[in-house]
């Protein structure tokens, strides 16, 4: 919860304790963006982004700032602080470890100080209801298995065991990732499982370390088992922004929701953009509009129905997620898409940011602050 009513107050409480510490501090001029403090001090220049917001800083929030940091206009900050009235998602912290940021260091204001962040994810506690989660298709090609792989890949890299349950009758995910596979944690912590299996062999008494359940949903509606529609607390369907397809695509996936609900009136349903090329924005713009549209009318009358934007979300075009299971010719170990190329994962990124908006529209973070309070005795 955010402690200040206004930006600019949590501002000028930030440059005094700056000032403080010695820093020569200075507020952005009105309509900068990127930044709002400017910091001097033995040479050293620093840019400082202020979230005052009541969730906390999300993994996307962090992208942003990073690329703010590397534009031209920014070549004279030496690095950047990200000070946040509100915590960090645990997405932030895994994205800092994994991609190796070290010119940006993150702060939270608490008892009228800033605490800096060593960026340690706490290990994840017991938690006695597993989270269910269905990635269904709208045409063969759009991504299910991918996300659903990848999407339980975030999930561990944050800290959680996820089984992965292959619904689909051609069974890619097992040719893909074999049993399961091994994410190592951060250091002097376990790491998390992502384990593979079929319809028959899931029972969750044998898996009790397991706080996520995501189904790579068979391309044909009625050959999902019924109990399981009806456990999902989240469903995705992912489409991609083809000029060709998106009337028909949303036909269909309309028509899945419809299907879902029919069986299952709580859960959470997303339509989540794939294979997004992130440097056509006429186009993206024009497209995005018009599959946005198809689902306005749902959206109205199901509160718990998302379009996601990918301005906000969305999983971009990147050789990385295309070449994902060339493992397979090689004979190599079973392994995700999140291998850095020029010291960066886009699949990576994206798939933490795709967790960070489920918490943030979805009761997922709810659930494991739920879990952290003490028992009753």
């Amino acid at each position: 919860m955010s402690q200040f009513e206004h930006s600019s107050d949590f501002e000028k409480v930030l440059v005094s304790l700056f000032e403080q510490e010695g820093w020569t501090a200075k507020l952005a001029p009105p309509g900068t963006q990127g930044y709002d403090i400017e910091l001097e001090r033995d040479g050293e220049c620093v840019a400082v982004q202020v979230r005052n917001q009541r969730a906390k800083v999300h993994a996307g929030q962090l992208e942003k700032f990073i690329d703010f940091l590397e534009q031209p206009m920014s070549a004279r900050f030496n690095r950047g602080f990200l000070i946040s009235a509100s915590g960090y998602t645990p997405s932030v912290f895994t994205f800092m470890r994994t991609e190796e940021v070290v010119d940006i260091a993150l702060g939270s204001f608490r008892d009228n100080q800033i605490i800096w962040e060593d960026g340690e994810i706490p290990a994840p506690p017991p938690r006695p209801k597993l989270t269910y989660i269905g990635v269904f298709t709208c045409k063969g090609g759009v991504g299910k298995t991918t996300i659903s792989a990848h999407l339980a890949g975030a999930f561990a890299l944050n800290g959680y065991d996820v089984v992965l349950i292959d619904l689909d009758r051609q069974s890619n995910l097992r040719k893909l990732l074999g049993d399961g596979v091994y994410l190592p944690g951060p250091k002097g912590q376990l790491g998390a499982t992502i384990t593979v299996l079929n319809y028959s062999e899931w029972n969750e008494e044998e898996y009790p370390d397991a706080r996520v359940v995501i189904c790579d949903c068979s391309p044909e509606y009625d050959a999902n088992p019924e109990e399981f529609l009806k456990k999902f607390n989240y469903c995705i369907i992912p489409t991609t922004l083809n000029p060709l397809g998106i009337n028909k695509n949303a036909d269909v996936i309309k028509r899945t929701f419809t299907a879902i609900r029919r069986l299952n009136e709580t859960a959470e349903l997303f339509v989540l953009i794939n294979n997004y090329h992130s440097d056509e924005d006429r186009r993206n713009n024009i497209l995005n509009s018009l599959l946005k549209t198809e689902f306005e009318r749902m959206m109205a009358e199901d509160a718990r129905c998302h379009y996601i934007d990918p301005d906000m979300v969305a999983i971009r075009y990147s050789k990385q997620l295309l070449y994902w299971g060339y493992h397979i010719v090689e004979n190599g170990k079973p392994q995700l898409a999140f291998r850095e190329i020029g010291g960066r994962s886009l699949p990576r990124t994206d798939f933490l940011k795709l967790l960070d908006y489920l918490e943030d529209h979805t009761n997922i973070e709810g659930i494991k602050r739920q879990e952290q309070q003490p028992s009753p005795n």
